[in-house]
């Protein structure tokens, strides 16, 4: 078995492949990447596997045989004394938002991603910064996001805040090999760390790729998504033509998010909180790729920056949301600091500590839970990709274990269910099927129905209270 037949008999038959499209730019690679009909980007092979000679194994994240990000963190980060067990190599962390312009209003969390892709640009650090973008088609056909390369500064800003939805890095990469420059790359850890994996065979990547901003990340969601929660808003999913996954409320914490969608039929203006909108429950894990419950990497640690949201207390009731910060890169760092002023940026520094503390809930589900689903795996000889945690690394209670059994069911259950209320045009089968699985999630995760009815009071009461 050469190493594209045993890709595709491991990564890519078990269901771990996350669509990034490293593989396709290998040197003889018989890999290309498309949706499938769940919603997610995976690779499949359009000629022959075993008729290949590329050098697949080395470049994917998941195949179990490339290097993790500990061994990554020490190649590409070699004079980083400071290492934290949860968060990886650091010089420094930091929370902080964009004072200037309409950075922190346009981005996510607190604007410091778009703020320094802008920068970079500005400055003249690099030529492109590649970024995800918002479709702006109207046929819905296409996908609703997708990676574009920016070159004038003023059009960072057009970047999305939050793509809850499958891109590929397969086009970039080409266009990358082919057009000589300097790039910055923006990604989930799993793209950053496939970039890495690339750089360390491809001499033209490693050299053009300068810098790498990398997303912390709770899981990814498939396209399929956006589909149901257009459903849900009155817009069918023939006629979805564009998403907003976090508006931003002016009175409410930043946790508090608005979904916003677009018909191809008319210019109504529909949205709606997100706790308003069935199967939106973040932890429930609706929607998620499966890779996403093997990957062991919450904050991007192989990316020169990692950019995400501070939920701390001190940070999270503020509306316009506040941006978590760790820095990796010497030059990055300059940046950072230079601007850390009254009229550019405000920026407090954290402890390796706090920004896990800010994380808590990802490390649990990636740490804690992958130990178990791993152990799961284990016991019934089923192949997954090694990663640095071990089976049996923590002690679970039983009502640990059934929540994280629930939650794979969950995801598991919604790509197949909505799939069907798709092909019925009927999205009430897919509230039929999933409410007896999320009923017992609810009853574990946040206890019985009148204790959840009145936390939910309470929170109205408080909300009513900030107003």
């Amino acid at each position: 078995m050469n190493e594209s037949e045993e890709l595709v008999s491991t990564v890519i038959k078990n269901d771990y492949c996350i669509g990034c499209g490293v593989c396709t730019v290998v040197n003889d690679s018989p890999f290309r990447v498309r949706f499938n009909q769940y919603g997610n980007i995976v690779a499949y092979a359009d000629k022959d596997p075993a008729q290949s000679n590329a050098k697949v194994l080395d470049v994917c994240p998941f195949s179990g045989k490339s290097l993790n990000e500990d061994q990554l963190g020490e190649l590409f980060f070699p004079n980083i004394v400071k290492s934290d067990p949860w968060i990886g190599k650091y010089l420094k962390c930091y929370a902080g938002y964009v004072r200037e312009n309409n950075f922190r209003k346009e981005g996510s969390s607190g604007g410091i991603g778009k703020w320094l892709g802008y920068t970079l640009l500005k400055e003249g650090k690099v030529d492109y910064l590649v970024q995800v973008v918002s479709n702006q088609s109207k046929d819905p056909s296409a996908p609703l996001f997708d990676y574009h390369i920016v070159s004038d500064p003023a059009e960072v800003i057009r970047g999305s805040r939050s793509a809850y939805y499958p891109v590929t890095l397969a086009e970039v990469l080409r266009i990358i090999k082919n057009k000589k420059a300097k790039y910055a790359v923006t990604g989930i850890p799993c793209f950053i760390k496939a970039l890495r994996l690339l750089s360390l065979k491809d001499e033209v990547i490693k050299e053009r790729i300068k810098y790498t901003i990398g997303i912390i990340c709770g899981g990814m969601k498939s396209a399929n998504q956006a589909k149901m929660i257009g459903w849900q808003l009155g817009v069918k999913p023939e006629n979805l033509v564009a998403i907003e996954f976090r508006r931003k409320y002016e009175d409410r914490p930043a946790s508090y998010k608005i979904y916003q969608v677009w018909s191809n039929k008319d210019n109504i203006e529909r949205f709606r909180d997100s706790y308003d909108i069935f199967a939106t429950d973040w932890g429930a894990g609706y929607f998620k790729p499966n890779a996403c419950d093997y990957c062991d990497d919450v904050v991007n640690e192989t990316a020169d920056i990692s950019i995400g949201d501070a939920w701390l207390p001190q940070f999270e009731r503020d509306p316009q949301g506040t941006s978590l910060l760790i820095l990796r890169n010497t030059e990055l760092l300059e940046i950072i600091n230079k601007y850390n002023n009254k009229e550019v940026l405000h920026l407090s520094e954290l402890t390796a500590d706090d920004v896990a503390k800010a994380q808590a809930g990802g490390f649990r589900h990636r740490r804690e839970g992958l130990s178990f689903r791993i152990d799961r795996k284990e016991k019934n000889n089923i192949w997954y990709p090694i990663k640095r945690v071990k089976a049996g690394d923590f002690k679970l209670k039983r009502k640990r274990k059934r929540l994280y059994i629930l939650r794979e069911k969950i995801a598991k259950k919604s790509h197949m269910a909505f799939l069907k209320a798709l092909e019925n045009n009927n999205i009430n089968i897919f509230y039929k099927e999933m409410k007896p699985l999320v009923k017992k999630y609810h009853a574990i995760n946040y206890g019985i129905l009148p204790v959840r009815a009145i936390r939910k009071i309470i929170r109205i009461i408080k909300n009513y209270v900030r107003k």
